[in-house]
Formats: C-alpha cells, structure tokens, sequence
C-alpha cells in the first residue's frame, strides 16, 4: 500500500490559500500525493510529489505549471513558499517557462 504524502501542514495550506483538487497531473501511481491548485495564479499547482509521483522530501513541495513542452516545475522549500508572495511565484513560472 502507498502512504499517504503530507508535507504541508493545514496552517500553511490555509494562510496561502490553496486549494486541494483532483485534476489529473499525476501517474496514477501518485494517488496518495496531495496536489493543489495555487489560487492566485491559473494553472500553478502546489505538490506533495514530484511529477513522476515520487515524494517530495520532508520540508518541500514541487512547484508545477504549464511550460512550452508541458508540465514542468522546480523543487521549491516549503519556507521559501511561504514567505514568498504571489508576484514573487509568478516570476519563478516565467523564468523556468523561459528556460
């Protein structure tokens, strides 16, 4: 059995303001990650795994979005998220969506 992926505690999920979904980027081999939606930026997501289904280490997330070939997406702290703000997560997208 596949154990369930918590690295995000509920303070954190609350003060940010993600949003837990159920839309499918992940292998079906992930089902125990928790994936969320990033609320201030369309098609930004916050995982508990990477995008092979691989968990994250303790203290981190996977920060996954839409790139010019597909999903793509950088492993990011959980502190550096946050205390980042949404402008400050945008401009991670462009840049990795940049190349």
């Amino acid at each position: 059995m596949i154990p369930e992926i918590h690295n995000l505690d509920e303070q954190t999920i609350a003060r940010i303001g993600l949003i837990l979904t159920d839309k499918p980027l992940l292998p079906e081999t992930a089902l125990k990650a928790r994936v969320f939606e990033y609320p201030h930026l369309k098609d930004v997501y916050i995982m508990e795994c990477d995008l092979y289904g691989n968990p994250m280490p303790e203290g981190s997330i996977f920060l996954a979005f839409n790139g010019v070939h597909g999903m793509i997406g950088e492993h990011l702290k959980i502190e550096t998220l946050k205390n980042s703000t949404p402008e400050d997560i945008r401009r991670r997208v462009e840049k990795d969506r940049k190349g």
